[in-house]
């Protein structure tokens, strides 16, 4: 005789629930977090000459964090505006470039299609090919942290969250909708920028300082 299946909760089993990440953290322990940022020396770069300047300091590392910046959109259907702002910084010091204005400059572009240099960002399947469609440059040696957040099961996985999680603070998020395109970004702007970028960069570190993931390099994109 056929006897129906019953589903656990109906025949009085428990469901086994999946064990919790080690790597998770509530909205309200993160707002419990102290507020920290990229507190180091920003340049921001408005022509080619000053690009190449700091293209050329970049150069040096094997290491950057990364990060674009977008003016938003507000209209639903709008076409998506183009890359504004590019940011890369070491652990000190941050170059905020005005590709808006100066396009992409030939220092910039061997940083960014270099396979030695490491670039530390989010989400960075898209933004390699935004920035190949709009400035017709194709990444190399990019390390997307939405990929090692997956990896080690975190919550949240974005940069804010991944910050908490292994950084112990809190970024805040209110210059995150913005004009990019200003004339004259503010300090405010600036520093949220770095943050970005910095944030990518230290979180990189402190999970291969705690040697969480095995070949953390070779999670490169290209």
């Amino acid at each position: 005789m056929f006897m129906e299946e019953k589903k656990p909760e109906e025949s009085g089993e428990k469901k086994e629930e999946k064990p919790k990440s080690p790597y998770t953290m509530e909205k309200e322990q993160i707002m419990e977090l102290p507020v920290g940022g990229f507190s180091g020396k920003i340049y921001t770069v408005y022509t080619r000459a000053k690009a190449e300047e700091a293209a050329e300091n970049l150069l040096r590392h094997d290491v950057l964090g990364f990060d674009t910046e977008t003016k938003p959109v507000f209209k639903k259907g709008q076409k998506q505006n183009p890359i504004a702002l590019i940011q890369l910084s070491t652990e000190r010091t941050a170059y905020l470039f005005r590709v808006n204005e100066t396009g992409m400059t030939p220092g910039l572009r061997k940083i960014i299609e270099s396979p030695e240099i490491l670039k530390i960002g989010q989400a960075m399947k898209h933004e390699l090919k935004t920035m190949e469609k709009e400035l017709k440059v194709k990444g190399h040696g990019f390390v997307d942290l939405l990929d090692i957040g997956f990896t080690l099961d975190c919550s949240p996985r974005s940069v804010r969250g991944m910050a908490a999680l292994f950084l112990g603070i809190r970024i805040l998020k209110s210059m995150q909708v913005t004009n990019w395109e200003r004339g004259r970004l503010s300090e405010k702007q600036k520093r949220y920028a770095a943050t970005d970028a910095w944030a990518c960069l230290e979180v990189y570190k402190e999970i291969k300082r705690r040697k969480l993931v095995k070949n953390i390099e070779r999670t490169k994109h290209r």
